[in-house]
């Protein structure tokens, strides 16, 4: 959580004090001028009686007295909102933290050439010391903060909580989270130390690493746990999360190809982020059969038409269309529509360049008419400004076949080959 400025807090409660303090003397002031509102107005009076306490030189004795309890309280008896009182009692309590926290950041170089200047890599020009320290120094405040505060209901700030865990008992949600922290930031200095160029000990030291954590995971959680732990934050999990949100599956679609790409993902030999190693021929050879076997357990495992459906929603053309469908309000089956029409141009662009009785001339010109179709249906469908953009950055391969090349596209949409069109002859129609 960002800390708000301390001047900003005490003119925020301030004028809350202030407001109340109005509130009060005017009620005070008010005749009572209906018999049927004398109960209500009473109860007014004495609420406002107790807020009228809070003057803004109670308001500023309570943010001096360096008493986050206290002022925590302090706020809650005036009736500000709970979101209100963890903003300016977090505010307080960072505020303790921020001389010490700033004292560890380095520094600017003023005789370094400012335009070889990296201010956004400020964590590279810290010791190995000051990053542990204004580490240690974040989880303190964020200790103390939940301490006087309690747990953040709204699942905000410093102490926000994965959404991905809900599955787990609050508490070991907590440790999980803070494992997970533990072995981020040994990781983040191996990478630091590295400075760019990984040696081979650097690997084994990630290596190492992501083993340790899997060793304490699994001592933490059962394997029930454990095992939506990796349906939720593995790397494969992490590598699908993007995949299966474009193709929009269901939760038993998702385990199902979550189990087949974990599979193949262990059955590949990668370092610590994932990377293939030691890849020589037999090793590429290897993973494309595996590519392959993949693929095939995908269509087995969804279905002929889900497995259309998955292969579609990883092309970057298709997903162009689904924004523009998004964007513009298009009927949902828009996107479908305009990106299969491509399998259509592929058979009539073969058909034209096997009809013996056209020329090259003419078989060359019956494949600028079929692109030109094509734009006019993209821009009935998508709309003139939407389908220009389109056409231009997805569909480009249009001019292709208007110099006569033949397109032929893979399953998953993308055109893996191209072929061109003969100079044939027209046929002579002559009578023997």
């Amino acid at each position: 959580m960002k800390a708000l400025p301390l001047l900003l807090v005490v003119s925020l409660v301030a004028n809350v004090a202030l407001l109340a303090t109005r509130s009060s003397r005017f009620t005070r002031n008010e005749p009572d001028t209906a018999a049927s509102s004398s109960t209500s107005a009473s109860a007014a009076r004495s609420a406002n009686s107790k807020a009228g306490a809070n003057t803004p030189t109670d308001v500023l004795s309570a943010l001096k007295a360096d008493d986050p309890e206290a002022l925590r309280d302090f706020l809650r008896a005036a009736g500000l909102p709970d979101d209100t009182v963890r903003s300016i009692v977090s505010s307080i309590i960072w505020n303790r933290y921020r001389d010490r926290m700033k004292a560890l950041q380095p520094k600017p170089d003023p005789n370094k050439p400012w335009w070889k200047d990296e201010p956004n890599n400020w964590y590279a020009n810290t010791t190995r010391e000051q990053r542990a320290e204004l580490r240690r120094l974040q989880r303190e405040a964020s200790d103390e903060s939940t301490r006087v505060l309690g747990p953040d209901k709204n699942n905000s700030g410093r102490n926000w909580q994965d959404p991905r865990l809900a599955f787990l008992p609050e508490g070991k949600r907590k440790d999980l989270q803070e494992v997970e922290q533990d072995y981020q930031d040994l990781i983040q200095e191996v990478q630091q130390d590295m400075q760019g160029l990984a040696l081979p000990s650097d690997v084994e030291k990630l290596r190492f690493l992501q083993e340790e954590k899997k060793k304490d995971l699994a001592s933490m959680l059962t394997p029930e746990e454990l095992s939506d732990y990796d349906l939720r934050m593995s790397r494969t999990a992490q590598q699908l999360r993007w995949k299966v949100s474009k193709f929009d599956a269901t939760e038993d679609e998702y385990r199902k190809i979550f189990a087949l790409q974990k599979n193949f993902d262990n059955s590949q030999n990668t370092d610590a982020w994932g990377n293939l190693i030691n890849q020589g021929p037999d090793d590429w050879k290897k993973r494309q059969e595996g590519e392959t076997q993949l693929k095939e357990q995908l269509k087995v495992a969804l279905g002929d038409d889900r497995y259309t459906d998955y292969l579609r929603s990883q092309n970057y053309e298709y997903q162009q269309l689904q924004s523009a469908v998004r964007r513009l309000s298009l009927p949902p089956e828009t996107a479908t529509q305009v990106f299969n029409l491509r399998n259509d141009i592929s058979s009539e662009s073969k058909l034209i360049a096997a009809n013996e009785n056209l020329g090259y001339d003419q078989k060359k010109q019956a494949l600028v008419d079929l692109a030109n179709r094509t734009r006019d249906q993209v821009r009935t469908r998508l709309g003139t400004e939407a389908a220009d953009v389109y056409l231009k950055t997805s569909m480009s391969w249009l001019n292709n076949l208007e110099q006569g090349s033949i397109p032929t596209f893979s399953e998953d949409g993308n055109a893996n080959n191209w072929s061109s069109i003969n100079d044939t002859p027209k046929k002579s129609s002559s009578k023997k």
